[in-house]
């Protein structure tokens, strides 16, 4: 099997193209046509190569760590209206426009990657392409040199292609410094056009239309312009899945026989401290240079408290309390690292940083029972309805118990119209929280409550000592959603501290009472 791979550079390392990252095989598509397209009308085989590449299945692409600027960079462009100021230059700045960009930032060393797999159009007789596509893939190496951009006009670019086995695709992917997206039959957050059967002729069609959009008609003395806006090009939306890194470990004694280490439940803030700044000195030490990455993929957080970066690209510490028996006694043996796709910094360096990271008499082991995560409802096929909070969640908002002092506790009793009051706030503050961790999917029934919602829970004040989570706003939350929901599912402000993380509830029966009638057989 052999992959016909585009690599594209930008020179400056920013990319300015708006709707899609990483850039889509789309516009590589209309910049290998723009490239070829410079010297005049299009060879016979180069129109063939690129009819060629338009059939073949979307490809594999490999982007480069990037980081979207928050604020806009503000440009005035000059209208195509020259006739409205009489073709004076001077007067130009009545007929610009502003644009805001928010480009994207990236190490100009690390190449886009465009990969297509060449084993589909195989011969009959062996795995290797036939004559023709060989051909055509060469023949799109040759094109790929004349590229000069990708994405707007500024984002200057330079390409060269290769085709290469998949042996070496292997060894060269997974060296490589950035994310994989690959094509996914799924749903997908991320949907980029690519292209199909008639992108071709459709940018054909376009850049000859282009030329015509205006058209001079003589009414009687005067003249009247028409314009017609040139048709849009013809691609497919394809999803593109850039699934999150996730690793597995266990709390184990640094003694020989290598036991469990649990750590108590309530203190689970405290050992998500611990082991994020253990692996942010870690990652210091042996990334030099780039403390400000890594103080924004695991703390998240500046020194005043605000946010370095949107939630989504966070790594994320998840202890995992042993639950699944009447018996399980709750404390944290386990602990699960998710680094999205999107992280500043690399899936594998983030790991090395956490295996065997020393926590108080324990050590962090990486495991390999991923059945356990069963419990928390990981996987594909984990989607359930009923879910119920194991560490009490850090609602937002106003969803804050009025506190009473503990000597005034019979003088400043709650009423039931101010208990009731209380949990209609958190319930509202339950679904803002779900807003801020991305599920959408519709609420039939909220409880919210102090205790713990199974025997061997623990009530929400302890999980508040010695943090920074007062203990007024944490609550034990039941969700009953109208679809099943996938996990895993954490909510809250205190997601990143291991604080919200809820379990799904299997095989929930409802109560129900039922009379009838019945005479016992004399």
């Amino acid at each position: 099997m052999t992959a016909l791979v585009i690599n594209v550079r930008l020179h400056d390392g920013r990319y300015h193209g708006e709707g899609d990252w990483p850039p889509s095989p789309a516009r590589l598509f209309q910049a290998l046509v723009a490239g070829v397209g410079l010297g005049g009308p299009l060879a016979n085989a180069d129109t063939a190569a690129l009819k060629w590449l338009e059939k073949q299945k979307p490809p594999l692409i490999a982007a480069p760590l990037a980081r979207q600027a928050q604020g806009g960079v503000l440009f005035y462009v000059p209208n195509n209206d020259g006739d409205a100021i009489g073709g004076g230059p001077l007067k130009v700045a009545k007929i610009r426009t502003a644009k805001v960009f928010r480009p994207y930032f990236f190490d100009p060393a690390v190449p886009f990657v465009y990969v297509w797999t060449l084993s589909e159009q195989q011969s009959d007789n062996d795995c290797a392409p036939n004559d023709d596509d060989e051909a055509h893939a060469r023949r799109i190496c040759a094109l790929a040199e004349r590229l000069y951009q990708l994405g707007r006009g500024i984002d200057m670019a330079w390409a060269w292609g290769e085709i290469i086995s998949k042996e070496e695709l292997e060894d060269y992917l997974s060296t490589y410094p950035g994310r994989i997206y690959r094509p996914s039959t799924g749903g997908s957050s991320t949907t980029l056009p690519s292209p199909c059967l008639g992108s071709f002729e459709s940018l054909k069609r376009r850049h000859e239309d282009f030329g015509k959009r205006f058209k001079y008609i003589h009414d009687g003395k005067d003249w009247k312009v028409t314009f017609q806006q040139p048709p849009r090009p013809h691609f497919q939306p394809i999803p593109y899945n850039s699934p999150l890194s996730r690793q597995l470990y266990e709390l184990r004694a640094p003694t020989p026989e290598a036991s469990f280490a649990p750590w108590p439940l309530t203190r689970v803030v405290d050992l998500v401290t611990k082991l994020r700044d253990g692996a942010v000195e870690r990652l210091k030490t042996a990334l030099q240079g780039k403390e400000a990455d890594i103080r924004r993929a695991l703390v998240g957080r500046k020194p005043d408290g605000t946010n370095d970066i949107s939630p989504e690209h966070r790594v994320r510490i998840i202890p995992l309390p042993s639950i699944g028996h009447f018996y399980a006694d709750r404390q944290i043996r386990r602990v699960v690292v998710e680094v999205p796709p999107t992280c500043p910094l690399r899936a594998d360096d983030v790991h090395w940083a956490f295996s065997g990271l020393d926590v108080v008499n324990a050590v962090l082991t990486p495991s390999g029972a991923g059945e356990f995560l069963r419990h928390y409802g990981f996987g594909d096929d984990g989607r359930y309805r009923v879910w119920r909070t194991v560490t009490p969640a850090a609602l937002p908002g106003n969803a804050w118990r009025r506190r009473i002092e503990p000597t005034r506790k019979l003088d400043e009793a709650k009423g039931g119209n101010e208990r009731a009051a209380e949990q209609m706030q958190a319930a509202t503050a339950v679904c803002q929280a779900l807003r801020h961790a991305g599920v959408r999917a519709p609420v039939e029934s909220i409880r919210v409550q102090r205790e713990p919602f199974e025997s061997a829970g623990s009530r929400v004040e302890p999980f508040a000592e010695g943090t920074r989570f007062a203990k007024e706003r944490l609550w034990h939350v039941e969700i009953t959603f109208d679809a099943p929901v996938k996990g895993p599912l954490l909510l809250g402000d205190g997601r990143f501290c291991g604080l919200g993380l809820m379990a799904p509830v299997r095989d929930m029966v409802r109560g129900v009472q039922v009379f009838c009638n019945y005479h016992w057989p004399d």
